[in-house]
């Protein structure tokens, strides 16, 4: 099926996380999160995006108070979940978003900018490919997939 529409026209909305992948040359697909992660993405109108994902699994704290885990239940929490959001940009031309982290998980990132390949490989679903970057695997892309998520009627 052949879709003429922009990038921003069909990326714009909520979509929920079906996939994420390291895909390392000579290797089998790597599960960095895990099987089974769960999370989404959103890509506002507005040019602001935000991305969570989780492991599938994540363990109870002793108490549901922000700082109600003990060291170690904070660090398993830290290292089980990715988040961040900033601004985004489209390059229709190149097939690429531009994603700018202003608030991140992982300090470093901050300031960041975040380039996907983009595809649509067919109705209500998504594909962001990074560039190849250092892993301790070998250079690799993480590969993420996505399916629309339905509007929430509250």
């Amino acid at each position: 099926m052949t879709h003429t529409s922009s990038i921003a026209d069909r990326l714009v909305g909520t979509w929920t996380l079906t996939g994420f992948t390291l895909q390392v040359e000579g290797l089998p697909p790597i599960l960095p999160m895990g099987p089974n992660v769960k999370g989404y993405g959103s890509w506002g109108a507005d040019g602001w995006m935000s991305f969570l994902v989780e492991t599938a699994e994540r363990p109870l704290w002793d108490s549901p108070a922000p700082d109600g885990g003990t060291d170690a239940q904070t660090i398993a929490a830290a290292r089980s979940l990715l988040a961040y959001a900033g601004p985004y940009t489209i390059d229709e031309a190149a097939g690429t978003i531009a994603q700018r982290l202003q608030h991140c998980l992982i300090p470093n990132w901050v300031g960041d900018v975040h380039l996907r390949s983009v595809r649509f490989p067919g109705d209500g679903q998504m594909e962001l490919t990074s560039d190849p970057s250092p892993t301790p695997a070998g250079a690799g892309r993480f590969v993420l997939t996505f399916t629309r998520r339905p509007a929430t009627v509250l």
